[in-house]
């Protein structure tokens, strides 16, 4: 089908988080049994129980996305043909920029979780832009270039987001391509190849980088903002764990580090051997409390309580884990809250309609976008929450709800204005 891949992408990544322990056991020799991190338990089971999960949730999409027709090329040819390419550059540019003062607002002010729309809709325009350089190539190499500052730009704070503007861009540049070629394997393989190593890397140096963003206190508030000034900081901190003498030894520590971070079944396996041994199932409260905590947005309730998740975390599987107090955050993930709530059996049923929504709102958008073209756009914010295994439940239906609604109002009311402006003259 002709569409921009990102849900493809993004199902992909969450088999990662799922399975990606199963094949790193064998190249390490290691018996997966023994791959735990944090104390003993059953991973094994838990990673059965993750890839039947992720059945149910694929189940689930597939019921809702099996009625969407394919899309002609030419089609979809004519219609970027129609639009000026320099003009989507400087609107990326501008909601990019946007993007970067609403992502403190998002934190800091009551109700800021509003303001992901603007967020979502440079992923979207990311996305149109890179379709349009697939049939228009005069501006190719400065969205290449936009797209090499941003991932650079990205190692400037505290959250490095480098792999969503990789994800975004893959997904943007399977559109045309409904086959696998060998050469889009290479191409592929490679991109794949750089983003392993740039993980590797940040996923070693940056608790020394975080020290020094944030003046040394453990928490997630930045004191260095010189953007310019904290990417040197990196480059030399990078250079000095990197060396000659260090490389083997701390690429090893890093990609240790990075599958055990990516990998969540080992939480979903501590939580099955506390629940319910130790502490009883939850009888859907925890999907409750999710879904209260969603319809009650803070700006209407400023004295909602905030969740923490490491707090959660801690409390299920039995492992204490530091918090926000100490700059970091530890969440348990659908499944695992889906397994606390209703257990080994009926755990699947949420995760099957889970899989429905976000097939539903992959299906609603590509269907009634303003055009075909934004339909598929829409799609590109979906790396916020489609890999849902280790994303908590309140944020995973915050996200997505947010999603749908700031797109349906974008959609309905104010596309056709940025449509028409976009346009060729």
């Amino acid at each position: 089908m002709n569409e921009s891949k990102h849900l493809l992408v993004n199902l992909l990544l969450y088999w990662s988080v799922v399975a990606l322990l199963i094949p790193y056991s064998d190249i390490v020799n290691k018996p997966l049994q023994q791959m735990y991190l944090y104390g003993k338990s059953d991973i094994s089971l838990a990673s059965w129980i993750g890839l039947t999960a992720l059945a149910f949730y694929l189940t689930g999409i597939q019921f809702a996305v099996f009625r969407v027709r394919s899309i002609d090329i030419s089609v979809l040819t004519s219609l970027l043909n129609r639009y000026n390419s320099r003009k989507i550059i400087i609107v990326y540019v501008i909601i990019s920029l946007l993007s970067v003062f609403l992502n403190t607002a998002i934190i800091l002010v009551p109700g800021g979780q509003l303001f992901l729309a603007v967020t979502y809709m440079k992923w979207v325009l990311l996305t149109f832009l890179i379709a349009h350089t697939l049939v228009d190539d005069s501006t190719r190499l400065i969205v290449l270039i936009l797209i090499v500052l941003e991932i650079l730009l990205s190692f400037s704070g505290f959250w490095a987001a480098f792999k969503d503007y990789i994800l975004v861009a893959m997904g943007a540049y399977f559109l045309f391509i409904p086959k696998f070629s060998f050469k889009t394997f290479l191409l592929v393989l490679c991109i794949s190849i750089f983003t392993l190593f740039i993980s590797v890397i940040w996923t070693y140096s940056k608790g020394e980088y975080r020290k020094y963003l944030t003046g040394g206190e453990r928490t997630q508030i930045i004191v260095q903002e010189n953007h310019l000034n904290n990417i040197s900081k990196f480059i030399e901190i990078v250079k000095d764990d990197f060396s000659s003498e260090n490389f083997t030894k701390s690429f090893s520590a890093g990609l240790e580090s990075l599958i055990h971070r990516i990998s969540y079944v080992e939480f979903l396996a501590l939580t099955m051997k506390q629940v319910p041994n130790y502490i009883p199932h939850e009888e859907g409260g925890l999907l409750k409390n999710a879904f209260e905590h969603v319809l009650k947005p803070r700006f209407l309730f400023p004295h909602k309580k905030p969740i923490y998740d490491s707090e959660l975390t801690s409390k299920y599987t039995g492992v204490q884990f530091a918090g926000a107090e100490q700059g970091t955050s530890f969440s348990l993930g659908t499944v695992a809250e889906s397994y606390i709530d209703f257990g080994r059996i009926y755990m699947f049923v949420p995760i099957l309609f889970f899989g429905f929504w976000i097939g539903w709102l992959y299906r609603y958008f590509i269907i009634n976008g303003y055009n075909i073209i934004w339909g598929i756009c829409y799609s590109a914010p979906f790396f916020q929450f489609v890999w849902s295994f280790s994303i908590p439940t309140t944020k995973f239906l915050g996200w997505s709800i947010t999603y749908f609604v700031g797109f349906w109002v974008l959609n309905k009311y104010l596309i056709k204005y940025l449509d028409d402006f976009l346009l060729k003259d």
